[in-house]
């Protein structure tokens, strides 16, 4: 019945207009209709209009294209001076920096005052909240110069209410950890909105979480729920220690009366509950419930796309009922699991969280070829869970052997392009007579430097034309640009090694080749009955890679890569190896010694029992003493003093 009312269906149509339209027919047709209506209810209607003009009366103004061109010409300003700092020797680039940062800054408290004491503008304030955000951004991820001036900037941040009244402060050591304060502000803004929005703007609600998620990723959802606090899960990590050191000094805040006077209030940073604030109304606080569904369901559909092990965890963190989430985010994971590398890696590390060993096995006997060298720490956890089950153990040492083993080929293979006559018949023949020297012989370290020598890629390169051109010029020569021997493709890498855009460039050219093989050697140690197989590829490493044997002419080799960086990963490539070989030489030598002792006991025995005169009486056979203790060296030392058979003993004892 009440959806059939003229009201009802005017506010129905009313929603669907655009803004202009809607400010058209309330000053053509609403505005005109007071006039025609009873006095009383006229100036029912024109009461509350005034009570609102007396409410919203001082409200902040949010010139978002003022701000814009404000920011926009410190910017310029801020390139200019990077420009003629190469001429004058002389920059003002932290003044400007403290400028742009205190703009931006001083404004935030304008943006919640409008949101959470006035109660209105909330998309408008939430686009003015981006553009801080994307600014700070822009400034702190920039290719040009130094940014030790913003991350070292100390940033002052104070919430006020109208009336002068403290809400919060904030005392932030470096300006990219301005963003807490954003997040804290965009939670009181979802929530105002909850409390006072109409339905159509609840309904927005998923687009804003979506703005913040495209520009600031899925974590700053997160960090949302939490008002800018670090999120209770993240501190059971390794670094806690260190990330409670840099909290304190990065992140300070206080709730607290202006006057002193906070009788009312309760300190957030002593709140047991992160999921309130104590400036909150109980009609504000009451929301949390539904902001928290609202982000968790902006957190789902991140995970339907790109799960992770991360996001996973953090779902079930937020959530009131995990086991329920749980098995809604392993439905998607397993819809999902084969459709992509990045996919199948986070798949292996969920289900190694779970210990859920025969789907992890499931997923390698089928989807494996999705694997990448880079998703070797994923595949490590996956195995170390897989082992502990003793129907999948074996699978899992062959698993540990292949990995080992192809690793080593990718640290030969990038050796060939520096060494590429490493695996000659004469240099093979060399080594091995560089082998049998003793460490230290006259002429060895000769021997080593000349075989070095011999196996070096012959010729150079010609030099990059770029590099050539600059020279002709008399400028400087860009990192990565100079002559490389090695034809190097992916030099340019080492011009900006911190460059989020080269990530997958820089795994595919400079693999992380030590973290790998080590990584499996770790999983090795904790498998039972993988002693074998290291030995295994012990051996495989000596036949592929004689010059292991060497620890002088591995370090002679690393000595003529050190000096170039685009070759660093190989050298630690080529030093885990050694590492690995020593290991696994000396528990071999360790082996050997100890079934060569058992065999010289058990014959010793066996000569013992052969001379021993029969009699009606068995002996004990004595104890055997390990040579090298100091029991064996006593009764070495009794048996070389000379007998005295005229000594009375037990065997005179009838």
């Amino acid at each position: 019945m009440i959806g059939k009312l003229p009201s009802s269906r005017f506010a129905a149509i009313y929603d669907t207009l655009p803004a202009d339209a809607q400010q058209a027919l309330v000053e053509k047709h609403l505005i005109p209709l007071l006039n025609l209506v009873e006095r009383s209810r006229s100036k029912k209607v024109l009461g509350v209009v005034t009570r609102l003009q007396e409410r919203h009366a001082g409200i902040p103004l949010l010139d978002l294209n003022a701000k814009k061109a404000e920011i926009t010409a410190l910017m310029d300003e801020l390139h200019r001076d990077a420009k003629r700092s190469f001429v004058r020797e002389r920059s003002h680039k932290s003044e400007i920096l403290s400028e742009t940062v205190d703009s931006l800054t001083d404004w935030l408290n304008d943006i919640w005052s409008v949101v959470y004491e006035h109660n209105v503008d909330f998309m408008h304030a939430h686009k003015c909240l981006l553009f801080v955000a994307s600014s700070l951004d822009h400034i702190g991820n920039g290719r040009s110069g130094c940014k030790c001036a913003f991350t070292n900037m100390y940033v002052s941040v104070v919430l006020k209410r109208n009336t002068g009244r403290r809400v919060k402060s904030f005392a932030i050591n470096g300006a990219h950890n301005v963003e807490e304060v954003l997040y804290f502000i965009w939670r009181d803004l979802l929530l105002s909105l909850l409390a006072t929005g109409s339905e159509r703007q609840v309904s927005i609600i998923p687009e804003i979480l979506g703005e913040i998620e495209d520009m600031l990723g899925w974590t700053a959802l997160e960090r949302v729920l939490y008002g800018g606090k670090k999120c209770p899960h993240d501190y059971g990590d390794d670094d806690d220690d260190d990330d409670d050191d840099d909290e304190e000094e990065e992140y300070e805040s206080e709730d607290e009366d202006e006057d002193g006077d906070d009788e009312e209030y309760i300190d957030d940073e002593t709140d047991s509950k992160p999921y309130f604030s104590s400036h909150w109304s109980y009609r504000v606080s009451s929301q949390m419930w539904q902001l928290r569904k609202h982000i968790q369901d902006a957190m789902m559909g991140v995970f339907k796309l790109t799960p992770s092990l991360r996001l996973y965890s953090s779902l079930l963190a937020i959530s009131t009922d995990p086991e329920s989430i749980e098995s809604q985010l392993m439905k998607h994971l397993s819809s999902i699991a084969a459709s992509s590398s990045e996919t199948f890696s986070a798949a292996l590390d969920i289900h190694a969280l779970e210990d859920d060993a025969d789907t992890i096995v499931s997923l390698l006997d089928s989807h494996s070829h999705l694997l990448r060298p880079r998703d070797a720490p994923s595949l490590q956890t996956a195995v170390a869970c897989i082992s502990a089950s003793p129907f999948y153990q074996a699978q899992a040492l062959q698993i540990i052997e292949k990995e080992l083993l192809d690793t080593a080929r990718a640290v030969r293979s990038a050796l060939l392009s520096s060494f590429s006559q490493v695996e000659s018949r004469a240099n093979i023949d060399e080594i091995m007579e560089i082998v049998k020297l003793r460490a230290g012989a006259p002429g060895r370290q000769d021997r080593v430097e000349a075989w070095v020598d011999a196996i070096a890629t012959p010729g150079t390169a010609a030099p990059n034309p770029m590099a050539f051109a600059a020279m002709m010029m008399g400028l400087p020569i860009v990192p990565g640009m100079e002559a490389a021997e090695e034809g190097d493709p992916a030099g340019y890498l080492d011009f900006d090694p911190h460059d989020p855009d080269l990530d997958e460039l820089r795994d595919e050219f400079r693999p992380k080749l030590k973290q790998r093989f080590e990584g499996w050697s770790d999983v090795a140690i904790s498998v039972k009955g993988a002693a074998m197989v290291q030995l295994k590829v012990y051996k495989a490493l000596i036949e592929m890679m004689p010059f292991l044997r060497a620890n002088d002419v591995v370090e002679e080799m690393v000595g003529r890569l050190a000096d170039k960086p685009s070759k660093h990963h190989v050298c630690d490539g080529l030093d885990a190896l050694l590492n690995f070989v020593k290991v696994q030489r000396r528990k071999a030598a360790m082996q050997r010694s100890e079934t060569k002792f058992r065999k010289d006991t058990a014959r010793a025995a066996r000569t013992a029992g052969a001379r021993e005169p029969s009699t009606s009486t068995t002996q004990p056979a004595a104890p055997v003493v390990p040579p090298g203790t100091f029991a064996n060296f006593f009764d070495c030392a009794m048996a070389s003093a000379p007998s005295n058979s005229g000594m009375g003993g037990m065997e005179d004892v009838d």
